[in-house]
């Protein structure tokens, strides 16, 4: 591809699920997320599927080769969970709040979203993100 934007030719292949490059962003996203939300470290070991200290992994050079596609799916879906929160309320206490109030829409059952999305299943963090990205009731 000949182009007067040389480092277009890099976006010309977009990202695999699993590119190594993507694994320290993600973490380091996912890292201040868990802040905004005051996770426990057993929280965000349920949201990433695995027993893991971000900010320790983080310090060390190189050590984030381990993480794999699903790891990187979690992360991603706490991502969109953490934009769509922060699009459908007005201040930053509510959006970040929200996650660990009890809900009394039909696919929490009462349950707050957190609880929810840290058992473990992808399916249930799919739903916590569909549910918020299409306006879903959010009781505020």
């Amino acid at each position: 591809m000949d182009t007067a934007f040389p480092q277009a030719q890099s976006m010309e292949k977009p990202f695999a699920s699993n590119d190594p490059a993507l694994a320290e962003p993600g973490l380091r996203a996912f890292n201040q997320v868990a802040k905004a939300w005051s996770l426990t470290a057993s929280e965000q070991s349920a949201l990433l599927g695995q027993p893991i200290d971000v900010t320790a992994l983080l310090a060390q050079p190189g050590s984030v080769e381990g993480v794999g596609p699903e790891m990187l799916e979690r992360i991603s879906y706490v991502l969109g969970i953490y934009r769509a929160l922060h699009t459908l309320f007005p201040n930053r206490a509510q959006a970040d709040g929200w996650i660990r109030r009890p809900n009394k829409a039909n696919a929490f059952e009462g349950a707050s979203a957190l609880s929810l999305m840290c058992s473990g299943r992808l399916e249930d963090m799919a739903q916590v993100r569909s549910f918020l990205e299409a306006g879903g009731q959010v009781d505020t």
